[in-house]
């Protein structure tokens, strides 16, 4: 938890991994337009639902007590309290980029896939029309999804579809 109170009063965003904290860079308007795209896409489907929606700066904490900023997740699970983290996402959507590419297909697909009310991880390229998609299925194991072209992009708990 000190490093919610380091967060609380940094003018810079850490991540929380291996207790070390680590300074996060800032992202391209590439990143930055797929996030707020996709926001804008599922907000009020969100809102409908009685989820809550956050986009690059609130911080989602593993079991393992790891700490990410991810760039756009939906909680049906947890309410709009003030708090600095949450714990309980439906489904979580990356940008990929080359400075975060390795840890978002590597340690956080590990960690996040440990969160029990995780239903989708969501991949998304800046550089091509092509999204990947880890869903847990029923008996709890993973499927692995591209998306490209002209496929369409099924996002759990909001059963809301979105073209690519």
């Amino acid at each position: 938890m000190e490093h919610l109170e380091l967060e609380a009063h940094s003018q810079v965003r850490h991540e929380f991994v291996d207790g070390y904290t680590f300074a996060m860079a800032g992202g391209t308007d590439h990143h930055n337009h797929i996030a707020g795209r996709m926001y804008r896409l599922v907000f009020d489907a969100a809102e409908d639902a009685g989820c809550e929606l956050f986009i690059n700066d609130m911080i989602l904490q593993t079991p393992g007590g790891k700490g990410y900023y991810p760039d756009l997740f939906l909680t049906c699970e947890e309410t709009t309290d003030g708090s600095r983290f949450k714990r309980f996402p439906c489904w979580i959507v990356e940008a990929l980029s080359d400075s975060t590419e390795a840890l978002d297909r590597g340690e956080k697909l590990h960690n996040y896939r440990n969160i029990p009310s995780l239903k989708a991880y969501v991949l998304v390229s800046q550089d091509q029309k092509m999204v990947e998609v880890y869903s847990r299925l029923e008996d709890d194991t993973w499927r692995y999804e591209v998306l490209e072209g002209e496929d369409t992009l099924e996002l759990p708990c909001l059963n809301t579809k979105m073209d690519l």
